[in-house]
């Protein structure tokens, strides 16, 4: 059972959080849409909101939330990378960074931003789970947990070598 896990799944989750460098981390299944689904709900659903702000480049697993929460979503639309010609990052938001095409946003700001307006952030770092690794061997705090985000997903199959649809959940505050 990954949502009350005991023995060899629990201590799993426990080392992983503390590599990772989360309070609390959880196994998912079906990849990360389950985190997106779970962190949304359980934002809204403990603190009374009905609204999100969202990247308008958001993992369409969003959209499902939205619509199952009956939530109204206000829209950020990141500028476009007229050398890339791809979307870029942006403010404040429940966002995805990386990207698909691998555009940062400062989490560390956003964080910030957040916190002093009692809002949760969550980002979807499902292509962002190799962070941990390239931080450690150049010697950057990279990635969302170190950049104060309260939850977390990530799909380490995407980035790192791991089974189809391996997610993790990070619960940092």
């Amino acid at each position: 059972d990954l949502h009350d896990a005991d023995g060899i799944l629990a201590d799993a989750m426990a080392r992983t959080a503390a590599l990772w460098g989360a309070k609390r981390t959880w196994y998912l299944v079906n990849g990360s849409t389950c985190g997106i689904l779970a962190a949304i709900r359980a934002a809204v659903v403990s603190s009374g909101r009905t609204a999100v702000i969202c990247a308008r480049n958001c993992h369409k697993s969003v959209y499902h939330a939205i619509e199952l929460n009956r939530l109204t979503a206000h829209w950020l639309v990141p500028p476009v990378d007229p050398a890339f010609g791809i979307y870029g990052s942006i403010t404040p938001a429940i966002l995805t960074s990386p990207t698909y095409e691998g555009v940062l946003s400062d989490l560390a700001a956003i964080a910030a931003l957040c916190h002093a307006a009692n809002v949760p952030l969550i980002v979807d770092e499902a292509h962002g789970a190799h962070y941990l690794p390239l931080a450690a061997a150049h010697g950057w705090q990279g990635g969302a947990i170190a950049s104060g985000a309260d939850v977390i997903i990530q799909s380490p199959h995407k980035t790192l070598p791991s089974l189809t649809q391996t997610a993790l959940l990070h619960w940092n505050s």
